[in-house]
């Protein structure tokens, strides 16, 4: 777009992002009801969607810009528009966080607080591809914001994973959240299974039920939050799971819904290093584990490791690394 075109619509969601972080920010109840012309098109809001799914693309679509920030922005960023600050902080409240020591002037923090939301909005428009519908389906009930994983693999095939999953909510009263994996061996494809057969602690984040085999080598089973999201809740879940062998040789996420961020890190037994890795991006699951299937070769640092990221994981694709075990 021409300059003074660009600039224009960027003047203008920045006037809409200071209407929108006064009161409670992102967190007022009213919030769909607040939302302008300009923040609308680039959250792709369309006309027919519901009060919760407009929140939660607004809310999603702001996180992403934020995170696009410098990081000594992205602090002054969240608190500004009212991420991670208690639910009654106003806006005015907000704006004292800002000033740190002897540096508490009320003009500098909202000259501080002018300057970042028109970074935001200049990000908007620097390359709003990724912030659109086609970037967030509303398809299904939520969808992983991040997924950061850590392998460590003991011997030729023995591992622990341990798991940190941030899902937003797409839908208000959001109870459960389901979960697969599979393995090599389940300890028993009859009768009700018990997590602990499997390997599987729940750290930090809620609790695990309804543990059932969906396949001879797949279990699946719910997560729950402390208490119930509400469409563009964001809530973190840490497991570790320890296996005794690895259905094969490589390690994969396949989303069922979209998944913004997978990080994955993979620690080899230095006593028995692979042949060779590889990196698995955007594969069908059938093909995942075909070693002759040309990809990017992964080299191990002098730790024994490799470390690979994904972004904007589609649906039914598979993501991760592959590697020829030690003869």
């Amino acid at each position: 777009m021409a300059q003074k075109a660009a600039e224009a619509k960027i003047n203008a969601l920045s006037a809409e992002l200071k209407l929108l972080r006064k009161g409670l920010g992102i967190q007022a109840k009213n919030l769909p009801a607040l939302i302008g012309e300009q923040l609308r098109e680039v959250c792709g809001v369309q006309e027919d969607d519901t009060p919760g799914t407009v929140r939660g693309k607004v809310v999603e679509t702001l996180r992403r810009l934020i995170e696009s920030l410098s990081e000594s922005h992205r602090r002054t960023a969240r608190i500004v528009l009212g991420f991670g600050t208690g639910a009654n902080e106003r806006y005015t409240q907000r704006l004292a966080l800002l000033g740190t020591g002897a540096d508490r002037n009320v003009r500098t923090m909202q000259r501080r607080a002018d300057d970042v939301i028109y970074l935001i909005a200049e990000a908007a428009y620097g390359d709003p591809s990724p912030y659109g519908v086609s970037a967030i389906s509303d398809d299904g009930p939520w969808h992983t914001s991040a997924l950061a994983v850590r392998l460590t693999l003991t011997g030729v095939a023995a591992a622990e994973v341990f798991e940190t999953r941030r899902v937003v909510s797409h839908v208000a009263g959001l109870a459960d959240v389901e979960h697969a994996i599979s393995l090599a061996r389940p300890a028993s494809t009859t009768g009700q299974p018990d997590l602990s057969d499997f390997g599987i602690d729940v750290v930090a984040g809620g609790e695990v039920h309804s543990v059932r085999m969906v396949s001879s080598s797949r279990v699946a089973f719910s997560l729950r939050p402390p208490q119930p999201l509400d469409a563009g809740d964001e809530h973190e879940f840490f497991f570790r799971i320890r296996v005794d062998e690895l259905p094969s040789p490589f390690y994969c996420c396949t989303p069922e819904f979209p998944c913004q961020s997978f990080d994955l890190n993979v620690r080899f037994d230095r006593r028995q290093p692979p042949q060779r890795v590889w990196r698995i991006d955007g594969e069908f699951s059938k093909d995942a584990q075909d070693p002759l299937t040309a990809r990017k070769p992964l080299f191990l640092d002098n730790a024994g490791e490799v470390h690979t990221g994904f972004r904007d994981l589609r649906p039914a694709r598979s993501y991760g690394v592959g590697w020829q075990p030690a003869s």
